[in-house]
C-alpha cells in the first residue's frame, strides 16, 4: 500500500504554513476581503520565509517546486484564509509554467524578477485555465490556436480564439498565460500555452467585479478574438508535457485550498459546537450534530488522500493521461467537500453563522467562488 505520509522536512514545512497562516492570514481575512486585496506586508513576509519562490535557486528561487510539499503548504494557506491563499498561489502559477514549458531564454527572460528579495513579492503572474462554459478540467479546453503564416513579413504568428474566466491577477500581470488548444488536437497532445503581451490585438479584458467570494484574490475574464501573438510568446511546442504539469499543478494547488477551507470550517464548527450550551448540555453531543462532524471528516480525509497520490504521481513523473485523471479526481472531490463542509459549518451555527462576526459566511462564498 502505498505510504503518503509526508516526511520530515516537508513537516517542517507544514507547521512554518500553518503557523503563518494562523497568525497572519486568518487575522487579515475580511482585510483584505474589505481591501479586495492583500496587504503588501503580508505578502513580504510570506516571501520572507521562501514558501513563495519555488523556482530554481540558479534564478534566485527556494528550489524546484514538488507537488507534495506544495499542497502541503495550499492546505495550511487555505485554512488560514483561502481568498489570500488563492491570490498568493495564483499569482505563482504563470511563472510556475514557463518554469515547467518554457525555453532557457524564456525562463530567464520571466523568472527572476520573481525571486528578487527586493520587490519580488509584488510582482503577479497569471494563467488563465478555466472557459467561460467549462471547469477546470483539460478536456474543457476548448479555447482554439493555431499558426498564421500570412503576414507581410513573412513572419509566422499564433492566432487564439476563445474565452477564459476567474484568471486570478488576470488584468495586470506578467507573465500573463493561457491555455489553449491546437486547432483539430484533442486530447492532452494538442495542449498548448502562451504568453499574451498587454497590447494584444484582438485581447479584451474585463474585470471581476461584484464577486461571490475570492474577493481578495482579484480576477479578470478574457475574450480573444482572433487575437494575434508573436511566434515566441509560445512555451514550449505544442502538446509539450510540461504544459499539462503546469495544469495539473494548478488544479493540485486548487485542491489544497480547498481542503485547507474545509478543515477551517471543520475546526470552527467544532470548537463553537463544544461551548454552545442547549437544553443543558453542549450541541455537539447530540447525534444531529455528532453524525455531520463524521462525515465532514471522513469525505476531507478521502479528498486528502486522492489529492496525496495524485502530488505524488506528479513528482514521480507518471504519464500526462493518468497524472490528469488524478489531478482531476482530486480537485473535484477537494471543492465538493470545501462547498459541503462550509454549509455544514454555517448549519452548525445556525443563525450566527450569516453575521460577520464570524468567519463562516465568508468562508462559504469563497468556497463556492472555487468553481
Amino acid at each position: 500500500m502505498p505510504n503518503f505520509a509526508p516526511t520530515e522536512e516537508q513537516e517542517e514545512v507544514r507547521e512554518l504554513a500553518r503557523s503563518l497562516a494562523s497568525e497572519h492570514l486568518r487575522p487579515y481575512g475580511r482585510e483584505a476581503e474589505r481591501a479586495a486585496n492583500v496587504p503588501a506586508e503580508l505578502l513580504r513576509t510570506l516571501a520572507s520565509t521562501g514558501l513563495t519562490t519555488p523556482f530554481p535557486e540558479e534564478f534566485g528561487g527556494s528550489g524546484p517546486i514538488e507537488a507534495v510539499t506544495y499542497t502541503l503548504i495550499a492546505e495550511e494557506l487555505g485554512f488560514g484564509d483561502g481568498a489570500i491563499a488563492m491570490h498568493v498561489l495564483g499569482s505563482l502559477m504563470g511563472p510556475l509554467t514557463v518554469m515547467l514549458a518554457g525555453s532557457e531564454q524564456q525562463q530567464r527572460a520571466y523568472l527572476p524578477p520573481f525571486c528578487d528579495a527586493q520587490g519580488g513579492y509584488l510582482r503577479h503572474g497569471s494563467l488563465a485555465f478555466a472557459e467561460r462554459t467549462g471547469g477546470y478540467t483539460l478536456g474543457e479546453i476548448s479555447a482554439t490556436v493555431c499558426m498564421d503564416r500570412s503576414t507581410p513579413s513573412g513572419d509566422t504568428s499564433w492566432i487564439v480564439n476563445g474565452t477564459k474566466r476567474d484568471v486570478i491577477h488576470g488584468a495586470a500581470s506578467s507573465p500573463r498565460v493561457i491555455l489553449a488548444r491546437l486547432d483539430g488536437q484533442p486530447g492532452p497532445h494538442g495542449l498548448c500555452a502562451l504568453v499574451v503581451p498587454d497590447e494584444t490585438p484582438g485581447l479584451r479584458i474585463t474585470h471581476d467585479d461584484n464577486k461571490l467570494g475570492l474577493i481578495a484574490a482579484p480576477s479578470a475574464s478574457y475574450t480573444l478574438e482572433e487575437a494575434r501573438l508573436p511566434a515566441d510568446s509560445l512555451l514550449g511546442e505544442p502538446g509539450h508535457p510540461g504544459v499539462v504539469r503546469a495544469a495539473t499543478l494548478y488544479q493540485l494547488l486548487r485542491a489544497g485550498v480547498a481542503c485547507g477551507m474545509a478543515r477551517a470550517g471543520l475546526e470552527y464548527a467544532a470548537d463553537y459546537a463544544r461551548q454552545r450550551i442547549a437544553f443543558g448540555r453542549p450541541i455537539v453531543s447530540y447525534q444531529g450534530i455528532a453524525f455531520m462532524f463524521a462525515e465532514m471528516a471522513m469525505k476531507l480525509d478521502a479528498a486528502r488522500l486522492l489529492l496525496w497520490r495524485a502530488a505524488t504521481s506528479w513528482d514521480k513523473g507518471t504519464e500526462v493521461a493518468t497524472l490528469a485523471r488524478e489531478a482531476e479526481a482530486a480537485h473535484y472531490q477537494a471543492l465538493k467537500i470545501a462547498k459541503s463542509a462550509t454549509i455544514d459549518t454555517i448549519q452548525i451555527l445556525g443563525g450566527a453563522g450569516f453575521m460577520q462576526d464570524h468567519p463562516a459566511e465568508m468562508w462559504m462564498r469563497n468556497a463556492a467562488a472555487m468553481e
